[in-house]
């Protein structure tokens, strides 16, 4: 009998965990701002990896590259989010420290080559940033 309730009871919190996190999910992606297009993101996929290729990582160091990228990517994405009601210079004060972090953690492991590919296409996808958001470089 104890086990019946047990059970129960944890059927219950977990169905009520799982509705607040779809709740989450749903008021995040209802805060969302898209700066580039789905096909754009696509192209910028393909770019980055044909930079990554050009930079000859190891598969353990392609994976902790690409591991930080991501990590750093999906904050800078959610910067403009409606819901942080950030102003325009926030915005791109935060973009341009997240960027500077991201460069130092990688520049702790890349050779001297390979992060100069590294600052080339990262930089060529934060001036594109930067042009659409109107934004310019100091």
């Amino acid at each position: 009998m104890k086990l019946n309730i047990t059970g129960l009871l944890l059927f219950v919190f977990l169905t009520a965990f799982g509705q607040t996190q779809k709740e989450k999910q749903v008021e995040r992606e209802k805060n969302k701002v898209e700066i580039f297009t789905s096909d754009e993101k696509d192209n910028l996929q393909v770019f980055v990896a044909k930079q990554v290729e050009q930079m000859k990582l190891s598969e353990k160091l392609r994976e902790e590259y690409y591991g930080i990228l991501l990590y750093y990517t999906n904050k800078m994405g959610r910067i403009g989010d409606k819901n942080k009601g950030y102003t325009e210079a926030e915005k791109k004060t935060k973009l341009d420290a997240m960027v500077i972090n991201l460069n130092d953690e990688v520049k702790e492991f890349l050779t001297e080559e390979q992060y100069a590919i590294h600052r080339e296409s990262f930089g060529k996808i934060v001036t594109s940033v930067y042009n659409r958001k109107g934004w310019t470089k100091q």
